[in-house]
């Protein structure tokens, strides 16, 4: 049985380590991968920023977004993995990954959490906080 993943990643150890995982575990899970990143500029907004330097950082944050996408993908087809689907996407990143997930129909979805304190995920919030209560995908957390 092949297993349809969604995978999150982005430049945090977490992403390779989830990544690493997917590898050993090829034969048994037998998976067809769908990579995606999302890159989150929401918080350049309401403070008054020239939009020109809003714009150049939003280009930045894309095209890091796309080098880390591709350096996934590379390592995962590397690996003899088929990578059906491969997204950089802008946009909160837990509501991306829900909408994402029943998008692509995926069977589950596969990260890391992202290791902040309690304190922090209070202040911010979790993406992997948001994607348990938010998706009805099964989810297998790498840590």
């Amino acid at each position: 049985m092949t297993l349809r993943l969604l995978v999150p990643v982005d430049e945090r150890i977490g992403s390779v380590r989830t990544c690493n995982y997917i590898i050993r575990m090829k034969d048994v899970l037998k998976p067809v991968i769908n990579l995606i990143t999302i890159y989150d500029t929401s918080i350049l907004e309401g403070h008054g920023l020239v939009p020109e330097f809003q714009e150049k950082i939003t280009s930045i944050a894309k095209q890091k977004s796309e080098k880390v996408l591709e350096e996934f993908k590379v390592k995962f087809e590397k690996e003899g993995l088929l990578v059906e689907n491969a997204y950089v996407k802008h946009g909160s990143p837990g509501e991306t990954i829900c909408e994402e997930t029943e998008k692509l129909n995926v069977d589950m979805i596969v990260m890391s959490p992202n290791n902040q304190s309690e304190f922090t995920n209070v202040i911010v919030g979790s993406v992997t906080h948001y994607v348990i209560h938010h998706s009805a995908t099964p989810l297998l957390l790498v840590k």
